[in-house]
């Protein structure tokens, strides 16, 4: 999926992302010190995907986005 984005836009949205990682990286721990498996795999799944968009936009800023 490509969407074009502007650079204050993309930057906007790496911030909520950041936020959205750092409370997902405290579910994952309070899921895995109270063993709830399902919710561990859950939160790795998101964290996967977050870092995966995080690094599609960051590749954007560096080399796609002119507007």
């Amino acid at each position: 999926m490509k969407i074009e984005i502007t650079k204050q836009e993309a930057n906007v949205i790496q911030v909520a992302i950041d936020h959205l990682y750092e409370e997902h990286t405290d579910v994952l721990a309070d899921a895995l010190r109270t063993a709830d498996n399902r919710q561990a795999r859950q939160s790795y799944h998101i964290l996967r995907m977050i870092e995966e968009i995080h690094a599609e936009i960051s590749e954007q800023l560096l080399f796609g986005l002119t507007k």
